[in-house]
């Protein structure tokens, strides 16, 4: 069970977007490489990290059998979220105020707070683009939990092997021999 690990890491690389756009901004501005840079190299690591633990989960971790007896798509509530990434550029002066970091962090800060007491793993541009879908799975005793998948589920009733993320986190681990 990689519990805190995998749930920091899923906050983390939703919130690499912001991080990037922190980069471009800062870019935009004219600001020497050294500044945007390191926001960047950031971003990218979350998103390495994350990819990382998700492979490592699904080859690695004791693996089980979940019954879905209906599902629903949560990747698809991405206006919700919007605001978060595009905050750089709406508060392009205020981010960093005299080259300090601070105000930045404390933005970061509160968004990643937000993403991980609300639960909201379900909307993650970065996975999206490694080729993730996240779906809110029912099993056999009526509750629901996130599943992970990089496979489009199709029809309820179906039987997948997983790997247990963290508290209400289900990964596919994409072996279909169940």
């Amino acid at each position: 069970m990689l519990n805190t690990l995998a749930r920091f890491l899923l906050v983390s690389t939703a919130l690499a977007p912001v991080l990037g756009a922190v980069a471009v901004n800062q870019a935009a501005q004219g600001e020497p490489w050294l500044h945007w840079g390191s926001w960047l190299v950031v971003a990218l690591l979350l998103v390495f990290l994350c990819w990382a633990m998700l492979r490592y989960a699904a080859k690695n971790a004791q693996t089980q059998v979940f019954h879905i007896k209906a599902f629903e798509r949560s990747d698809k509530e991405v206006l919700a979220f919007l605001l978060a990434y595009l905050l750089p550029f709406i508060s392009q002066d205020s981010v960093m105020i005299d080259g300090s970091w601070l105000v930045g962090a404390y933005v970061l800060g509160i968004i990643f707070l937000v993403i991980a007491h609300a639960g909201a793993f379900h909307f993650n541009p970065v996975m999206g683009l490694l080729g993730y879908h996240f779906y809110a799975v029912k099993n056999d005793d009526g509750v629901t939990q996130l599943l992970i998948s990089k496979e489009e589920l199709r029809k309820p009733g179906i039987e997948l092997k997983t790997v247990y993320l963290a508290r209400g986190i289900y990964l596919d681990t994409g072996d279909r021999d169940v």
